[in-house]
């Protein structure tokens, strides 16, 4: 089973707070209360789980001081274990404001109510003693979005789409909201189609919860990341392989061909237009540009200038 982070993440909070407050449970126990198999819970704790095992002597050997999943199938707390000991070590001042921004940020973009996340903000503001004001744009019908998820309604909207001049009236089933890279972001599935999609909050020119119920699905899966690769572009040059280092980041190199003067051919791979502008601007004159034909003789032009300025500055 392929769980989502934020399942993963709710799976071990319930568990550990489980073994916090009784001390020992068995592991299928627990995995029945949050409804995973034994396997996916022991798979979704290795991150926090040390294994007890017993030599060839019988003896009880532990890696360390944490929760520990006995022989036995057991899951259980030590006196002393990593938790624990973190909460007794304040952390340095750089640590403390990192971990208030990113308090502050989950408080903004939170969904629900985070008792835990507010007292450990409280005290982080205590360590820091500065005070902190982070501004999160919060599109304005957010709010609507969040009401018709808690109450499992759909919600009309008035969408207006990337690249579209008009808007368009949609009844969508909405299963979460999410924030990503400035934006907010809907996982739903328009009541008219099969599939879910992603649409942004800021595009919503209206919205209001509908009064159809719908129950979502178990597991909604917020993408990690978005595929940029239609902005790759990538150009094939001749270059003297001492100068690779001067390229600029970020980039992607592809295989190296000795060419045997001290120069090398190879894919070099960067994002957008912008990129392969500042790429042909770091290329030397003596540096060639195979491919694209367009990029060869963009580079031509580019070396023909940069001569152009040395024979003009020549007594």
């Amino acid at each position: 089973m392929n769980l989502s982070k934020q399942r993963q993440f709710e799976a071990v909070r319930t568990v550990l707070g489980m073994i916090e407050e009784q001390q020992a449970l068995p592991l299928a126990e627990c995995a029945d209360a949050v409804g995973l198999s034994t396997e996916a819970l022991h798979d979704a704790l290795r991150a926090v789980l040390y294994v007890d095992f017993r030599d060839g002597d019988g003896r009880l050997v532990s890696e360390s001081s944490a929760f520990l999943l006995t022989d036995e199938g057991v899951l259980c707390l030590t006196e002393s274990h990593w938790l624990r000991d973190l909460a007794a070590v304040p952390p340095t001042p750089e640590s403390a404001l990192g971990l208030l921004i990113s308090g502050v940020t989950m408080q903004a973009i939170t969904t629900t109510a985070t008792p835990e996340l507010d007292s450990a903000v409280r005290k982080l503001r205590g360590i820091v003693a500065a005070e902190l004001h982070l501004e999160v744009v919060v599109p304005p019908l957010l709010a609507t979005v969040r009401d018709a998820i808690r109450q499992r309604r759909s919600l009309a909207v008035r969408y207006l789409s990337e690249g579209r001049d008009e808007s368009t009236d949609r009844e969508l089933l909405p299963y979460r909201v999410w924030s990503k890279w400035g934006h907010w972001y809907l996982t739903a599935r328009d009541a008219s189609e099969s599939m879910s999609k992603h649409f942004r909050v800021d595009r919503m020119l209206e919205a209001r919860v509908g009064t159809r119920a719908f129950d979502p699905p178990d597991e909604v899966v917020v993408p990690e990341w978005f595929d940029l690769s239609e902005h790759d572009r990538t150009v094939r040059v001749r270059m003297r392989a001492n100068a690779l280092e001067s390229l600029p980041a970020p980039h992607g190199l592809g295989p190296l061909t000795d060419l045997g003067d001290g120069r090398v051919e190879l894919d070099v791979t960067v994002l957008g237009d912008r990129r392969v502008e500042q790429l042909l601007l770091c290329l030397e004159p003596d540096d060639e540009v195979v491919a694209p034909k367009e990029y060869a003789e963009l580079q031509r032009a580019h070396a023909a200038r940069l001569l152009a300025l040395y024979d003009e500055r020549r007594p």
